[in-house]
């Protein structure tokens, strides 16, 4: 493809046309993200529908567009006013084993990738690992009643297997090693007063419904909005455990009391996740953006993609930074499920103003296996050039991950609240609670204790949060960041240990 002005348009959307060109397929209902100038945009989105080009909403000064053919992009690139344009990229949750589950789907409907070879994706920062880290809920039957027949087979391990002194009778046999959420935030020194007064909180994520650990109507306002065609109920259970992870209400468990990181008494939760689990750029935006003007000071996105375009273009990495600067909103955001290689952080967690949380392993104490690692996302490894500028413009906030939290990996999973279709996936009993491990559960730990800082005055943005970090130190490791997050940290400022042995300045 030709381009009158090259730099207004995506690298990685010009090297993915070519991959299709060169398979002579034919290319329909192409969705494209169009960064404008702001005194601009009106007359975009007018010129736009002039040439037949058809024009969907608008994001602060991202235009979502719908283009029928290749030609379409060359048009776009002389519009007045335009500045960048990429493909709107797919997201899905960051929970081990539903992220490879929704990668799947996401390949089998894109227009684009629907089209093109492993090989290609590969080559354009699509990862991908084995599907079966998530069982089929036949997988888990058998799983479990192989468990079952073991204990039995050995009475004297049977108290220690069936955990019989919970206070609801056992928990069906497990996949694996478990700990309950109460369990994992005392590993991040969270308070035992853990009420949140004075804070608005919001999570973007697969929905909510309320339950034992979110609780009720009676003792707890949750605002659920929904950008789908969809009831804003959680269909998949991803939101229903980040939430109850982050912001939920003590509850009894046949594992044991639930006890949350935070308790918040309003949580705004907007659903961008369909039933199948993934959502577009534009939708996460819209949410992004919603949040922030709605006052919302803390938000979870246990949520991500790959990141196709620097920091500084790439849609949600800039407007997360926007919206960082107009609003004071604190984004924390999960940094992906694609490691032990480097290079491996997602969007928009690569966003320098992001709190950008990697997963520890509550077994070891050591990164999760599967935790992205930095310095940063796929774009920079093949463009060293800009990395080297990037870093020298943003600094260390440029490094990520910033921080990690509990994630739990296979063989120590972590219990919180859970809705269908997840519940009972692991532990085959549905009853509101079951295991997930991923980013997407070391973010919501990591969530709620900012939630805490910033309604007792302790921080008030996000960087005042990466300053404490770096003052207690010197390192920043592209596995742990500035290592553990810790709610003593911030309470007593010159105390434990912030990075391990394995930490330091790496890019």
């Amino acid at each position: 493809m030709t381009h009158t002005v090259a730099d207004r348009v995506s690298e990685w959307l010009e090297k993915a046309m070519i991959m299709v060109e060169r398979r002579r397929k034919d290319l329909f209902g192409i969705r494209l993200v169009v960064q404008v100038e702001k005194d601009k945009v009106d007359q975009f989105i007018q010129t736009a529908k002039r040439a037949g080009i058809k024009y969907i909403g608008v994001v602060n000064n991202m235009v979502l567009v719908d283009v029928k053919e290749l030609a379409d992009i060359d048009k776009l690139a002389k519009m007045p006013g335009v500045m960048y344009i990429s493909y709107e990229k797919k997201f899905y949750p960051m929970a081990l084993g539903i992220d490879e589950l929704v990668k799947r789907i996401i390949v089998a409907t894109d227009p684009i990738f629907s089209k093109l070879s492993f090989g290609d994706l590969t080559k354009l920062g699509f990862r991908f690992r084995p599907p079966n880290k998530l069982p089929t809920p036949f997988q888990a039957l058998v799983q479990n009643v192989n468990l079952l027949i073991k204990a039995w087979s050995n009475p004297l391990n049977l108290t220690e297997q069936i955990r019989w002194n919970f206070p609801f009778g056992p928990p069906v046999i497990a996949r694996a090693p478990f700990m309950i959420v109460t369990q994992t935030r005392s590993l991040m020194d969270a308070p035992e007063d853990y009420e949140i007064k004075n804070t608005l909180v919001g999570v973007i994520d697969t929905g909510t419904r309320y339950g034992p650990a979110i609780g009720s109507p009676m003792n707890v306002k949750v605002i659920p909005l929904t950008l789908l065609p969809e009831p804003p109920m959680d269909l998949m259970g991803h939101g229903t455990w980040v939430q109850s992870c982050a912001f939920g209400r003590q509850a009894m468990t046949r594992y044991g009391e639930f006890v949350p990181v935070a308790q918040a008494p309003m949580v705004y939760h907007v659903k961008v996740f369909n039933a199948f689990g993934s959502t577009t750029e534009f939708q996460v935006m819209k949410a992004m953006e919603y949040l922030a003007k709605k006052g919302a000071k803390v938000v979870n996105m246990s949520l991500g993609s790959t990141l196709t375009d620097p920091v500084d273009k790439d849609p949600t990495s800039k407007l997360l930074s926007e919206l960082t600067k107009e609003y004071g909103t604190i984004f924390v955001v999960a940094s992906g499920n694609d490691g032990p290689e480097d290079w491996t952080i997602a969007s928009p967690g690569a966003s320098p103003d992001a709190i950008t949380v990697g997963a520890m392993d509550w077994a070891t104490m050591d990164v999760s296996s599967y935790s992205s690692r930095g310095p940063q996302g796929v774009y920079y490894k093949d463009s060293q050039d800009v990395f080297e500028d990037h870093l020298q413009r943003y600094g260390d906030n440029f490094l990520k991950p910033d921080v990690v939290g509990i994630g739990g990996d296979e063989e120590s999973q972590i219990v919180a609240g859970c809705s269908p279709w997840y519940d009972g996936m692991y532990d085959y009993l549905p009853d509101g609670f079951d295991e997930m491990i991923g980013s997407s559960m070391a973010t919501p730990h990591v969530a709620g204790l900012i939630a805490l800082l910033y309604d007792r005055g302790i921080i008030k943005t996000a960087e005042d949060v990466k300053n404490v970090l770096a003052n207690l130190s010197s390192t920043k490791s592209k596995e742990w960041g500035y290592g553990l997050f810790k709610y003593s940290m911030f309470i007593y400022p010159t105390r434990g240990e912030v990075v391990g042995e394995q930490g330091g300045r790496v890019y």
